[in-house]
């Protein structure tokens, strides 16, 4: 396990490097310079060239690449060309706003999804199954943007909610206002991923009640509830941790959607306003933070399988 854990730990490293040094790349070639963003176009060439002295834009490709580089080995990301503060304090803001949004998402679109696939799948062809299966398909072709703005009409402008139009700019000083303020963006994103995971968790039982193992169960005088959550659904769950895993992924670099509906300043937006600033600091900063996460959420599935299928061994 624990030379397991050394490779990972290694192939981490070497994946935060391979980003870091691609998106930087990147940005050297995406047209646009970041202390003309800032002074304007018309600004006067010696105000701009000032500028890049300060930002430390003069110096070389390598060189400004390896001063970042040694930074982020210490902790340190940079500073923000935009907002003048740290980059990790502008990544820590935007983490704060999304990642509440990513993980009670996918927990609501687990606790929904689960029970619904079993039922779907032990009732499989009855008229129960076929509902389910369609709203499950409604769900999925329906775009997160215009869900959004339908729970904005419906419980804001219709029901009239007492529920916050913007997240509060003081952040989290008032957790009941910042908790409802993400209640509506939290809704639009489970709807979406729970009906994506009804269809998985439906097809993963359906395959797992035809093996043998399940009719010996059944055989030996089992209840059926017992049959489908201690022997279906344990075996089942190896497909639906894999999907989880990756749903939190793309969760996390979706994310600039569903703040633009509500208007949430989480990572999504942050993302999209440094790219326009050509931030270069503060790009690759977010993209060495998504990718440990990344890193992060596929070494903890990868774990799971272990757990949930005893012939997976890292020894």
């Amino acid at each position: 396990m624990w030379s397991y854990l050394a490779r990972r730990f290694a192939v981490a490293l070497a994946t935060l490097w391979l980003a870091s040094s691609l998106v930087f790349l990147a940005l050297l070639v995406i047209p646009g310079d970041p202390a003309s963003i800032i002074l304007g176009f018309g600004a006067d060439p010696e105000r701009i060239a000032a500028l890049q002295a300060r930002l430390g834009l003069d110096k070389p490709p390598l060189e400004r690449y390896l001063l970042w580089y040694a930074g982020a080995l210490q902790g340190d990301l940079g500073e923000s060309i935009r907002y003048s503060s740290p980059v990790r304090t502008e990544i820590a803001r935007g983490l704060s706003v999304t990642l509440p949004v990513v993980v009670f998402s996918l927990l609501l679109a687990t606790l929904i999804s689960v029970p619904l696939g079993v039922l779907a799948a032990r009732r499989a062809g009855s008229w129960l199954d076929v509902g389910i299966s369609t709203a499950a398909l409604l769900g999925i072709v329906l775009p997160s943007f215009w869900v959004g703005l339908m729970f904005i009409y419906l419980f804001i402008v219709r029901l009239d909610l007492p529920l916050p139009t913007s997240f509060p700019i003081d952040g989290w000083r008032d957790p009941q206002r910042a908790l409802l303020a993400l209640v509506l963006p939290i809704l639009t994103v489970t709807l979406s991923r729970s009906a994506l995971l009804v269809r998985m968790v439906r097809g993963s039982v359906l395959e797992v009640l035809s093996q043998d193992y399940v009719r010996t169960a059944r055989a030996k005088g089992l209840a059926e509830r017992k049959v489908l959550y201690k022997h279906a659904l344990k075996n089942a769950a190896l497909p639906v941790v894999t999907v989880l895993g990756l749903e939190f992924s793309q969760l996390l670099i979706a994310a600039v959607i569903v703040e633009t509906v509500f208007g949430l300043p989480g990572l999504g937006s942050l993302s999209l306003t440094a790219i326009n600033a050509r931030d270069f600091p503060l790009v690759q900063g977010i993209v060495v933070v998504l990718a440990a996460f990344i890193v992060l959420v596929n070494l903890i599935v990868d774990l799971l399988y272990a757990y949930l299928d005893p012939r997976v061994s890292y020894a």
